[in-house]
Formats: C-alpha cells, sequence, structure tokens
C-alpha cells in the first residue's frame, strides 16, 4: 500500500507505471506473449532502480560475468545491449531518484577527475576527426563505462551495498571457477557442440585447452578470477571468523585453479603484484603464501607452465609493436580512435579484413590517441591509484581492506595492461570503474573541512559527517 502512494503521490513515477501498464496491455492485445513477459519484469526492475540506482548498479556486477553466455543462448538482437542499457538507466535514475538514496552535498571532486577529463576531451576530438562507426564504437568500447564510476559517485553504496558487492564477487568468481574447471573435463568437442566456435571462444595454448568459463574469451575469464582475488582476499582476511569469508578463503584453490585452467599470463602477473601490495601494505601472512603458491604453479602445471611461459608470445607482440612504431611516429597525436584492438576486429570482420592487436592498452593509446593520450591515461592511473592508496590509510575496517583491495585492483590492472588491452575487455572495463566509483565516493571530503563522509545514507535515513580515520558506516 505505502508504494502504491508513493506511485500516486509522485508524477513521474506514476507516468512510468501507465507507460508499463499500457505496453502489457498493448503485448496481451496483440498476442506478444514474450513482450509481455519482458514488461512484467523489467517494469519491478525499473521502479526498483529508480528509488535506488544502487540495485541497478549491484545487478549489473551480478549478471555481468555471465554475458558470455548469449554467445550459445537465442536472444533477440537488442537483449545483448542489456548491459549498456542498465547502466545507462541506473545513471539516469541518479538524477531523478529520491534525495536519500543520493550522495552528500558539497564533497570535493577526485584529484584525478582532471585527467579523466583531457582523456576523453582527447579521445572526443580523435571521433570527431574519424568520425562513422569507428568513432562511435571507439567511444562506446573505451569510455562508455566510465558511466558506471559516475552513477556510483553521484548515489553510492551504503555499506550494507559494499558488502553485498563484495558477497557478489566472491560468489560469481567461485561459480567462474567452477564451470572453467568443469570446461577441462569436457574438452573441445563437446563445448563446440554447445555452440561455441573454435579460433574465437575456444582456444588452445599448444595442445591444452583454455578454458573461457561463461565469458567470450579465456582473457576476461582469468582476469576476473583476479580482480576477485584481489578484492576478496584483504576483505577476507580482515574479518576470517566470517562465514562467508572463511569459505572463501577455503575455496582459494579453486579460484587459483581456474587462472591456471585459463592459461593467460596477464592475469597471474596482475595477481602476484596486487599479492605484493597487500603483502607489503599490511596482510603479512600473504608473504607465506606467495613463494608456495609459485612452487606448487611449477610443480602441478608441469607442461602447462612451460607453455604459459613460453617467450614466443612474447616475441610475436615485440615484433607487432615494432612494425607500428612508424605509424606513431607518422602520427603523434594518434592514428584515430577505434583504429586498433576489439572495435577495429569488429569492424575488420564485417569487412572481411585483418585488425591489428597491440595486446597492450599502452600502445594501444599511444597508437590510436598520440601521446597526449597516452600521457592522460598514465597521469589518470597514476592518481587513481594514489588516491585510493591514501583513503586506505585513513579508513577503518571494514572498509579499509575493500579499499586495500581496490587499490590492488588498480595496480593489477596497470600491470596486466602492459601484455593486454585490459580496459577494453568486458567486464573488466566495467569491474575496475564500479570499483573506482565506489572508492571515489568512500574517500570524498567536504570542501574547507577535515570531515569525512559516510559514502551513501541508507534506504531509511540521510548521510553525517563522522570524524576523519573513522570506520565508513551506513548512517
Amino acid at each position: 500500500m505505502a508504494a502504491v502512494l508513493a506511485i500516486r503521490n509522485a508524477p513521474g513515477r506514476l507516468a512510468l507505471f501507465a507507460a508499463a501498464l499500457a505496453a502489457a496491455c498493448a503485448a496481451a492485445v496483440a498476442g506478444q506473449g514474450l513482450w509481455l513477459l519482458a514488461v512484467l519484469a523489467i517494469v519491478p526492475v525499473a521502479l526498483a532502480i529508480y528509488f535506488r540506482p544502487q540495485r541497478g548498479i549491484l545487478l549489473v556486477a551480478a549478471l555481468a560475468p555471465f554475458n558470455g553466455l548469449l554467445l550459445i543462448v537465442q536472444v533477440p538482437g537488442f537483449a545483448r545491449g542489456w548491459k549498456e542499457a542498465l547502466v545507462g538507466a541506473s545513471l539516469a535514475a541518479t538524477f531523478v531518484c529520491p534525495r536519500s538514496a543520493r550522495g552528500a552535498r558539497g564533497r570535493s571532486l577526485p584529484r584525478w577527475l582532471p585527467a579523466l577529463a583531457g582523456l576523453v576531451v582527447v579521445a572526443l576530438l580523435s571521433a570527431v576527426s574519424i568520425g562513422g562507426d569507428q568513432a562511435l564504437l571507439g567511444l562506446k568500447v573505451n569510455l562508455y563505462y566510465v558511466l558506471v564510476a559516475v552513477a556510483v559517485w553521484r548515489a553510492p553504496l551504503d555499506q550494507r551495498e559494499r558488502d553485498r558487492l563484495v558477497t557478489i564477487l566472491m560468489a560469481t568468481g567461485f561459480v567462474c571457477s567452477v564451470i572453467g574447471l568443469a570446461q577441462q573435463a569436457l574438452g573441445d568437442v563437446r563445448l563446440n557442440d554447445l555452440g561455441y566456435q573454435y579460433n574465437s571462444t575456444i582456444r588452445f595454448s599448444g595442445d591444452f585447452l583454455r578454458s573461457f568459463s561463461t565469458f567470450d574469451q579465456p582473457f576476461p575469464f582469468a582476469l576476473f578470477v583476479m580482480v576477485t582475488l584481489l578484492v576478496g582476499i584483504p576483505v577476507a582476511l580482515e574479518d576470517p571468523t566470517r562465514v562467508r569469508n572463511r569459505v572463501f578463503l577455503l575455496a582459494t584453490p579453486i579460484y587459483l585453479l581456474g587462472i591456471l585452467s585459463a592459461l593467460v599470463r596477464a592475469a597471474w602477473l596482475g595477481l602476484a603484484v596486487g599479492l605484493l601490495y597487500l603483502a607489503f601494505r599490511r596482510y603479512r601472512a600473504l608473504l607465506w603464501f606467495i613463494p608456495l603458491a609459485v612452487v606448487a604453479f611449477l610443480l602441478v602445471a608441469g607442461p602447462v607452465s612451460s607453455t604459459l611461459l613460453s617467450s614466443t608470445s612474447l616475441q610475436a607482440r615485440t615484433q607487432g609493436w615494432q612494425g607500428a612504431i612508424q605509424q606513431v611516429e607518422a602520427h603523434p597525436l594518434g592514428v584515430g580512435i577505434g583504429s586498433a584492438g576489439a572495435v577495429a576486429e569488429r569492424l575488420a570482420g564485417a569487412a572481411s579484413k585483418s585488425a591489428y592487436q597491440p595486446d597492450n592498452y599502452y600502445f594501444k593509446t599511444v597508437y590510436e590517441l598520440g601521446v597526449l593520450g597516452l600521457w592522460m591515461l598514465v597521469l589518470l592511473l597514476i592518481g587513481i591509484f594514489r588516491a585510493v592508496h591514501v583513503g586506505a590509510a585513513r579508513a577503518r575496517a571494514p572498509d579499509r581492506a575493500l579499499l586495500d583491495g581496490i587499490a590492488a585492483v588498480v595496480l593489477a590492472s596497470m600491470v596486466a595492461s602492459l601484455v593486454d588491452s585490459y580496459f577494453e575487455i568486458f567486464p573488466l572495463d566495467l569491474t575496475f570503474w564500479l570499483l573506482i566509483g565506489l572508492a571515489a565516493a568512500m574517500v570524498a571530503r567536504t570542501r574547507g573541512s577535515g570531515t569525512e563522509l559516510v559514502a551513501a545514507a541508507s534506504p531509511t535515513s540521510a548521510p553525517a559527517p563522522v570524524d576523519a580515520g573513522a570506520p565508513l558506516s551506513p548512517t
């Protein structure tokens, strides 16, 4: 009854409800049962996001790791854009949702924002000069999920929602790891019978099948599990008596085997750097497990480790970079956004041409956006890492552990980008910007004061300042 009264008292919500009702009636009259079910499913989700946009962010975080299943599931073409639509709807809701769901006013903006703005300006100028589908796809692939950070900044997650996000990462990472290991038992023939294609999703490293789990390739699978471990480990070590955290720590070998089954060097490199950071940062117990993990990897993996540690792949990347340096020298302001990587591959596939894959996001950036674009990217990443690192030092449990994990993810992402196009791989781009927006909101401060703000209000109360260095907690 309260929900009905709220809808009646809000013209915008009443209009939304009326439009949905009209659409459902039209679908029923026209005999479109599928559309009717879609409307009936979307309406309550839209209303929930309207009242609290944070629900849309958590929903997209929970569903994103399973987007690759659309490769073998028959759905209408428009349904494949669900993630962009959900992110856009969540951001739009931050402008019309109740005031209690929005962030507190007067917060200082992140110090890395000018670098992000500079990168966006350079990308927009490049898109204008290129034009066409390449420009639009280039902007979408490289920058669209920055909107997730904007949405989380405008409507920050409270402590309960942040805890749910960690649970979502732990659970989805575990499910994906188990599925990845199961694919080793199924084999490539069975996977191909399910609908997965060779040389696109089904890939090999030597004679070994590379697991891809619920993703479209092995790379996002391994890198996503890497993110899960780097966020989950410090949170679990902060409170190992909690059942969820204890289960996560006991299941760590499953996550590690999942990464191993994908044979992605960037994930192992990023994980090692992230764990080293966490070990020297605060979690000394990790110093005992890192050498044990390395020894176990070399002994158990056997011939797999020789394939993974082979220099052939690095030599191929280096030759590709050397061949593209002439283009960089001839175009110091960049060849144009979307000229390499995922966008170029998509456009080349439609035209039956070959595409250049740098396998290094920094080189990809200087190739497309020139020296200025690369400089803005480096400033942005360094600024983000410093902000989260310093913010974690001021926070207390449980937010301190989460911020430590996010800082480790940023550092691991920077390192992984040396050997992979990390920031254009879904859902790594979405997850990265979600965590960055979350951290920015958590460490936000009021202008002209030394107080630290609560990340967000709970659904039933307003935000209030707390002492600097005090734990971030729901109000």
